[in-house]
């Protein structure tokens, strides 16, 4: 939790940007963690997977009273990830305590940029109803083109669209009592507006782990933001894990008839292969 001299010097800093700055450009708001030794962002191909651990706040995803119950993007050790699919396929997505029985909820939501890396998005564009600039605080389980996603789309961002989001800990459905207007419910959510990035988006959401499930996301660039979702918690250590499905093979019903199907095929040759030989 912020104290009172840090968020008067936050918020007077943020206004006296805004009034020297002008209209902002994307530049960067936020910071990708590193999957790996070398700090780049992966390529996931077909029976990859990818894996990371973060440190987080108890309550940097949603539930900080201090924030309206929203989002703060540079809480937490910044938990922003990004990787590249290679090829369309299922993916699932795991956040799984590193300890076992962690006092923790996290929370966890997933967007696609298309063909491109998340930008970072611009700082300053919109201010939500709790006081704070974007993205220090930001509707985190909105659609994009929502009350606090102007900051990471359009003209200051290139992130397309917001695919789903986890939420282990307290709802809150009220819009009027939230940062950003937003309604943040517990569970899996499946947020898409259509079938561009994937099939559908299910899974389980309780306790203190989050398991997604992915139906056939389409090869490019995709964002994740995790964090805590319940403010009467703790911080804790988790893993982050995205696992790509391998090639679909044939279920065994369709691979009989498949094989089926030759035979008969085979048959078929074979019995011309006699008539023929017969008339000769």
């Amino acid at each position: 939790m912020k104290t009172t001299h840090f968020a008067t010097t936050r918020v007077l800093g943020a206004l006296t940007a805004l009034c020297l700055a002008g209209p902002a450009l994307a530049a960067n708001a936020v910071d990708f963690r590193n999957w790996g030794s070398d700090g780049s962002a992966p390529l996931l191909s077909a029976g990859s997977g990818i894996s990371a651990v973060q440190a987080m706040a108890k309550s940097n995803y949603s539930d900080n009273p201090g924030l309206m119950f929203s989002a703060w993007a540079h809480a937490g050790g910044t938990p922003w990830y990004s990787f590249q699919l290679a090829t369309t396929t299922d993916v699932t997505i795991d956040l799984t305590p590193v300890t076992a029985g962690a006092n923790f909820a996290p929370g966890l939501t997933l967007w696609a940029s298309g063909a491109s890396q998340f930008d970072g998005g611009s700082e300053g564009i919109e201010t939500g109803n709790n006081g704070w600039g974007d993205p220090h605080s930001f509707n985190v389980v909105g659609q994009i083109g929502d009350f606090g996603t102007a900051w990471m789309s359009g003209a200051n961002g290139n992130m397309l669209q917001t695919l789903a989001y986890a939420v282990t800990g307290p709802a809150h459905t009220d819009s009027n009592t939230t940062g950003w207007a937003e309604v943040i419910n517990t569970g899996v959510n499946d947020i898409s507006v259509d079938n561009s990035f994937e099939q559908g988006v299910t899974g389980t959401a309780s306790g203190n782990q989050i398991h997604l499930q992915v139906k056939q996301l389409q090869a490019g660039w995709y964002t994740l933001y995790i964090g805590g979702t319940d403010n009467t918690k703790s911080a804790a250590s988790y893993a982050l894990n995205v696992q790509a499905a391998v090639a679909a093979v044939p279920e065994p019903t369709s691979l009989a008839l498949m094989l089926a199907g030759v035979g008969l095929l085979a048959l078929r040759r074979n019995s011309r292969n006699g008539r023929t030989q017969q008339q000769a």
